[in-house]
């Protein structure tokens, strides 16, 4: 059962299991002002993942140009906290 985005650290939390476990990256280096690419080492298809959680989140898709504007972590919770569905988290 998917309820939505509930916060932005909730979705944090997400992304960084997920990145642990694709990744094998540290919790501490999953922070807000990490960049995927540079500081994280994501590919297109770990990109593509992270997206997935992100509309999975929103229960919209993502339009492909904003996706490509998504280059930091903070990036993406400032993304779903501006575009949180009405209702959600209340």
């Amino acid at each position: 059962m998917t309820t939505g985005i509930t916060s932005t650290g909730a979705i944090l939390e997400r992304v960084t299991a997920m990145l642990e476990e694709k990744l094998g990256l540290l919790p501490e280096e999953v922070t807000p002002q990490a960049r995927f690419k540079e500081d994280l080492g994501l590919d297109s298809l770990d990109m593509v993942e992270l997206l997935t959680i992100v509309e999975t989140e929103l229960g919209t898709a993502v339009d492909d140009e904003v996706a490509l504007s998504l280059a930091t972590i903070g990036d993406v919770l400032d993304y779903l906290a501006a575009h949180r569905p009405t209702g959600a988290g209340a």
